[in-house]
C-alpha cells in the first residue's frame, strides 16, 4: 500500500500525478520505521528541507496517515522489512520519484527483545538480526545506485547498546554493533556516498513508556546522564538531518552517540554524606 501526497482526495499512489508534482523536487529521502518515535521525527525534520520529499515505511498505517495528512511532501509505503522484495519496492518507488536519485537513506527500522541470553532462541536471534541488521543491508544495497547518482548519504540507526553492550539485550546489542561495523566498512569502501551511524541513548519514546512508568525510574536514568535529562526523538532527528545535509559533506565514517554524555564514562552519583565522628 502506498499513500501520501499523490492524490488530493484518495491520497493513494497515482503515477501520473506524482511525476508532475515531483519534477521540482531535488532531494528524495528514505526513512525506514518512520511511523513512530525517532523515525517519525526524522520524517518530519527531513520534510522541512528545501526541495525535499520523504518516502517512509512502517507498520502502523493509522499513524502513517496522520503524518501524510499534515506533511504534503511525505509519502508512506507499507513495508515488512523482513521481506526483501517489499524493501526493494520502496527503494524503486523512491528512485522513480527522484528521477533515479536518492539524496539520503535512514536505516531506522528496528526492534528490541529484552531477555536473558540463556533463554534466547535461534528464532529470537534471526528475528532481531533480520529486522535490525539484514534490512539495513537490503535497503542500502538496493538504494546504492540512487545514492551514487545523487552523491548522497546514509545514516544507520545504531544504539549506545551497540557501543557498550547492555545486560539483557545481548542480541539487540549485537545487531546494533553490526550496523556500526557496516557503517565503517562502507565508508572506506564506497567513495561517492557518505556513511555514518548515530547511537541514541535514553530517548523518551513509546518503547520506553513501560520503563518510565516504574516509580523513580525516570529520575534514576536522568541521574546517569550528564546533561540531566532524557533525550527526545527530535534530538536524534536533528543530528540525522545534519549528517544528510551538505553541511556535513566532509563527515564520513563517524559513529555519533546521542546520549547526553552518558557513554562518555562513569558518572559519580551524589551520595549522602557519611559522618565519621566518634
Amino acid at each position: 500500500m502506498i499513500f501520501g501526497a499523490f492524490q488530493p482526495n484518495e491520497r493513494f499512489h497515482n503515477q501520473e500525478f506524482h511525476r508532475a508534482t515531483m519534477s521540482e523536487t531535488e532531494n528524495i529521502y528514505v526513512v525506514t520505521g518512520g511511523t513512530h518515535g525517532i523515525g517519525a521525527a526524522c520524517v518530519r525534520r527531513l520534510a522541512e528541507q528545501e526541495n525535499a520529499a520523504v518516502v517512509f515505511t512502517g507498520r502502523d498505517q493509522d499513524a502513517a496517515r496522520e503524518i501524510v495528512s499534515s506533511i504534503a511532501n511525505a509519502h508512506f509505503i507499507a513495508c515488512d522489512v523482513r521481506d526483501e522484495a517489499q524493501c526493494r519496492t520502496v527503494v524503486n518507488t523512491a528512485m522513480m520519484l527522484g528521477n533515479g536519485k536518492i539524496a539520503g537513506l535512514v536505516n531506522n527500522a528496528g526492534m528490541t527483545g529484552r531477555g536473558a541470553f540463556e533463554t534466547a532462541t535461534l528464532s529470537d536471534w534471526d528475528e532481531i538480526m533480520t529486522v535490525n541488521a539484514r534490512s539495513s543491508f537490503v535497503f542500502t544495497s538496493a538504494a546504492l545506485p540512487g545514492l551514487r547518482a545523487a552523491r548522497g548519504s546514509v545514516v544507520m540507526m545504531s544504539s549506545v547498546a551497540g557501543l557498550m553492550g547492555e545486560e539483557g539485550l545481548a542480541i539487540y546489542s549485537a545487531s546494533k554493533a553490526a550496523l556500526i561495523a557496516l557503517t565503517l566498512s562502507l565508508a572506506l569502501e564506497i567513495s561517492d556516498v557518505r556513511f555514518n551511524a548515530v547511537c541514541p541513548g535514553q530517548i523518551a519514546t513509546r518503547m520506553m513508556a513501560g520503563t518510565l512508568a516504574i516509580p523513580g525510574r525516570r529520575a534514576l536514568l536522568e541521574s546517569r546522564i550528564p546533561v540531566g535529562r532524557l533525550g527526545t526523538p527530535e534530538d536524534v532527528a536533528e543530528a540525522v538531518a545534519w549528517l544528510l545535509s551538505p553541511a556535513s559533506s566532509f563527515v564520513n565514517g563517524i559513529v555519533m552517540p546521542i546520549d547526553g554524555g552518558e557513554s562518555a564514562g562513569l558518572k559519580t552519583l551524589t551520595l549522602p554524606e557519611i559522618s565519621t565522628s566518634v
